[in-house]
């Protein structure tokens, strides 16, 4: 992806929401920066909302969790990711890895179901990281405009177990690539 200049770009903020663990925090914000070419800001970590538990569910409403951060106040931010570490799910889907508004400024990703494996066991920490970042590249990448995308290897592929992670790359496809550019390089004209 050609890069544009990240001085010109105002930060995503990057905050922990549960224990991740630093090393966690690291990857997702240095893959951030250099895949999308961002600026992140590490932030104060904040508990996640109490109103989003499901008690019916056993889990927390991923929507609940981004409109409480869309009533944050963020202004040296132009994006904000949340990483957490409880089960999300949504009013639809029985569990989510992550969500986020197209073209909206906040995104959500959780780490509760990226080390399990088919067998029930547990990935490799390193395998684990990458599954991290590809899910929270997804959900930031939403967040500047792109859609869902019908290449198997994209990011912005649609992945709904854990293992649909392992099967694309680390990388945008050339449309996505484009698109991520144009709104980045949108951005920087406008200050937006």
């Amino acid at each position: 992806m050609k890069k544009i200049s990240s001085k010109s770009l105002p930060a995503l903020g990057l905050i922990e929401m549960g224990r991740l663990g630093e090393v966690a925090v690291r990857v997702v914000a240095a893959n951030l920066q250099t895949l999308i070419g961002i600026p992140v800001d590490v932030l104060k970590p904040l508990s996640v909302p109490r109103e989003a538990f499901q008690v019916h569910r056993q889990q927390y409403d991923a929507g609940i969790i981004l409109k409480n951060l869309g009533r944050q106040s963020f202004i040296r931010h132009f994006r904000i990711l949340a990483l957490t570490s409880v089960d999300l799910c949504n009013p639809i889907l029985t569990y989510v890895f992550g969500q986020a508004e197209v073209g909206g400024k906040t995104a959500l990703v959780s780490n509760y179901r990226l080390r399990g494996r088919d067998d029930g066991g547990v990935v490799p920490l390193d395998h684990y990281y990458e599954r991290l970042a590809k899910v929270s590249l997804h959900e930031v990448a939403h967040t500047l405009s792109l859609y869902h995308c019908d290449d198997e290897k994209c990011l912005m592929h649609v992945s709904s177990k854990p293992q649909d992670l392992d099967n694309i790359e680390i990388s945008f496809c050339r449309r996505c690539v484009f698109m991520l550019h144009e709104f980045l390089r949108s951005t920087r004209s406008y200050g937006r």
